[in-house]
């Protein structure tokens, strides 16, 4: 997957979770800022380690902490993950 396709993953599990429209999340804007807690990092994390069938942790959401971040972090290890 590409870094775009990760993105856009990213922004859908997102908005479902904040219930809101895909266009209102900025993927430059932290995930606190946009509203995402503790437990909502947790949904998010694994709807996304389900579609990229990559296992995940918080800190990765804490380390990388926007959604162009978290895109870059995990299309560089969807890229690096041995071919199945």
């Amino acid at each position: 997957m590409t870094e775009q396709e990760i993105s856009d993953l990213c922004v859908a599990s997102l908005a479902q979770t904040l219930r809101v429209s895909k266009d209102r999340i900025d993927t430059k804007t932290k995930f606190n800022r946009l509203g995402l807690d503790s437990a909502m990092v947790v949904y998010v994390m694994m709807e996304l380690e389900d579609k990229l069938g990559l296992e995940l942790t918080t800190d990765d959401f804490y380390d990388h902490p926007t959604v162009d971040e978290l895109a870059r972090y995990l299309a560089k290890r969807h890229a690096a993950r041995p071919a199945a």
